[in-house]
């Protein structure tokens, strides 16, 4: 196991905004990483906490717990979907949502099939926080956070 030393994104910002040449810089090699894991069926959990900058700026992404669950995806032969799998696999009742709320993609949130889009909605949400220092979707509730996912609109930022 390599060690690391360093911080989260979430340390890093501490509900802060960060600089634009480093979240360019951060960016760039999260969308690397990224890609290399879709292409390996390996998706990660993209938010703030599983995404560590080590103290030379490498970006490293920590939490491959979604992994597991995507190795179960099969092509359309009669397979359930990836949804339903990864809800057999871990809870007893069907249709329900793995991720983690404030960064899950529409199709998450609403239980469908999921592709690499979902990762790069993940990406984008952990992104618009980078520069703005706040998440894209708040609420108090799992049921509000929903909301937001399936309805809201981000402003745009202005750079």
């Amino acid at each position: 196991m390599e060690m690391l030393e360093g911080q989260t994104l979430r340390g890093l910002t501490q509900g802060k905004s960060l600089p634009s040449d480093q979240i360019i810089r951060v960016a760039l090699q999260i969308a690397d990483a990224l890609e290399a894991a879709i292409q390996r069926d390996h998706p990660p959990d993209i938010k703030p906490a599983n995404i560590f900058v080590t103290q030379r700026g490498h970006v490293k992404i920590l939490d491959f717990g979604l992994a597991k669950l995507a190795s179960a995806k099969r092509m359309e032969n009669g397979a359930v979907s990836q949804s339903r799998e990864i809800a057999a696999e871990y809870v007893s009742t069907p249709q329900v949502t793995i991720g983690t709320l404030p960064y899950m993609s529409p199709e998450q949130a609403l239980g469908e099939d999921l592709d690499s889009r979902t990762d790069l909605f993940s990406l984008g949400s952990v992104l618009y926080e980078l520069a703005t220092g706040i998440p894209a979707f708040k609420g108090n509730t799992p049921p509000v956070l929903f909301q937001e996912i399936l309805t809201k609109t981000q402003r745009l930022l202005r750079v």
